[in-house]
């Protein structure tokens, strides 16, 4: 069979008057049309610190010690994890020293703890305060900040342990100094100011997934004044 010459000519031309009504741009009949690029949603910024008040206690990197005032304090223990756990141990956390210096703590476990060395000895009577500076590198849902010790005559128990003043439940990336007053406890009277301290421990969540770097945990001696007197 054989086609005409003339059907071929009015084929061609009609294909040519198609493609030319076509609006420039506008997609060809058999031609799916690009998809619109999706839409990428903008990372909402980081939460602002909090803006607390300052904080009297100090630390201070010339004498490597806390302060309060400009004057150095009276140090029974001062514990900064220079590229060492320095004898700290942990039930439900992580424990490695920071490259900078610090100790970091991964919380791997609910209630998870901190532990001490426990032969510190300490004069309870003489030194009345816990001090721990620390910044918290991730959130976790419940905050619970407790400090319980051991003395030469009993071990950790509820009935003795206590909450800080100042400084407690950072917000992500804040650094704050935890004050506690161990001569008035939260639960055990004057316990601690009667005895000899053997260890500390810290509890910082009650929830797992919360990561601080300490930087540096003291046991020392603060006139009563400065432990009651609110930040400036």
């Amino acid at each position: 069979m054989s086609f005409r010459p003339s059907l071929l000519i009015l084929s061609a031309a009609a294909l040519i008057l198609t493609a030319c009504d076509r609006p420039k741009g506008a997609p060809r009949v058999d031609e799916t049309p690009a998809a619109a690029p999706a839409s990428v949603e903008a990372t909402p910024p980081p939460a602002p610190l909090p803006q607390r008040p300052p904080e009297p206690i100090v630390w201070d990197e010339a004498s490597g010690r806390f302060t309060l005032d400009g004057m150095v304090l009276k140090t029974a223990h001062l514990w900064r994890f220079d590229g060492a756990l320095e004898a700290f141990s942990s039930v439900g956390s992580k424990l490695a020293p920071a490259p900078d210096g610090g100790l970091q703590v991964t919380e791997e476990a609910p209630d998870a703890v901190i532990r001490s060395p426990q032969n510190l000895a300490i004069e309870g009577k003489r030194y009345n305060a816990v001090l721990v500076r620390l910044t918290r590198v991730r959130s976790s849902d419940t905050w619970d900040g407790s400090i319980f010790y051991t003395t030469t005559v009993h071990g950790e128990a509820a009935a003795f342990h206590t909450k800080p003043l100042r400084g407690a439940n950072p917000v992500q990336g804040e650094t704050t100094i935890m004050v506690y007053d161990m001569a008035s406890l939260k639960k055990g009277g004057d316990d601690w100011s009667v005895s000899t301290i053997s260890g500390l421990r810290l509890d910082f969540d009650d929830s797992t997934g919360g990561a601080f770097l300490v930087h540096e945990i003291a046991v020392v001696s603060l006139p009563a004044a400065a432990i009651l007197r609110p930040p400036q």
